[in-house]
């Protein structure tokens, strides 16, 4: 039986990705310009969760409300937004920028909600102070003043293996480069050899980490089996 949980608001949002990246280069405008702004937007996007997770411990073990906390409740997923949007700006469909803007509202502000509801319950009046202080999404002007912030940590960077969402990012925007220039534009190999490279060296550094690092192929081995039983 398919597990109950795939059909959360998160496993949704990682199917629709998965289903919607080969729409989305398919039909697909890229040019330099288009590159340009939506490469920028996708680094603004990854700095603001680079930001974000230096003031977040482990989910749940305290309430995050320094950094950018202190102005919206949900700075990783401001991130996010600006790290999708940079995507689809790049390959300059706006037909499919409007449906990442709906498909965006409507993944992640159920997925807010469910997660409101779970802090509530985990952290009573100091979530409802917070909650009723501090904006969803849209920033307030000045920074929330809580009685007990933390400090900006780059440790919790590592903890939370970000680094592993920049490598991502950068092997994205080198792959997009190359989809561009040797498959829409006909260049050759070796006019793009130092991209070709890049992107290898990206490749093989999170292969690495997925295998030796974070135990990813012990977790794969483990979890395969059981994939479509239900807990």
């Amino acid at each position: 039986m398919i597990r109950r949980e795939w059909f959360r608001f998160k496993k949704m949002r990682i199917l629709a990705a998965w289903i919607g990246a080969p729409f989305l280069f398919f039909f697909s405008h890229i040019s330099a310009a288009s590159f340009f702004w939506g490469g920028l937007l996708t680094v603004i996007g990854e700095l603001v969760r680079l930001w974000a997770l230096s003031f977040m411990e482990r989910k749940g073990t305290r309430l995050a409300v320094g950094g950018p906390f202190a102005f919206c409740r949900n700075p990783l997923y401001v991130g996010n937004f600006f790290l999708g949007l940079g995507v689809v700006v790049i390959c300059a469909n706006w037909i499919i920028v409007l449906l990442f803007l709906v498909g965006y509202s409507v993944m992640y502000l159920g997925t807010i909600r469910q997660e409101e509801k779970e802090l509530q319950e985990r952290f009573g009046k100091v979530y409802e102070d917070y909650y009723q202080n501090v904006p969803r999404l849209f920033p307030r002007l000045t920074p929330y003043a809580a009685p007990d912030q933390t400090a900006f940590d780059w440790k919790r960077i590592v903890r939370h293996h970000e680094y592993v969402t920049v490598l991502g990012v950068a092997l994205l925007l080198c792959g997009i480069h190359l989809y561009d220039t040797l498959w829409l534009q006909k260049e050759s190999l070796a006019s793009q050899t130092g991209s070709i490279v890049a992107a290898l060296v990206l490749l093989a550094v999170l292969i690495f980490e997925r295998l030796f690092i974070s135990n990813f192929k012990q977790m794969f081995a483990e979890g395969l089996p059981n994939l479509f039983l239900k807990k």
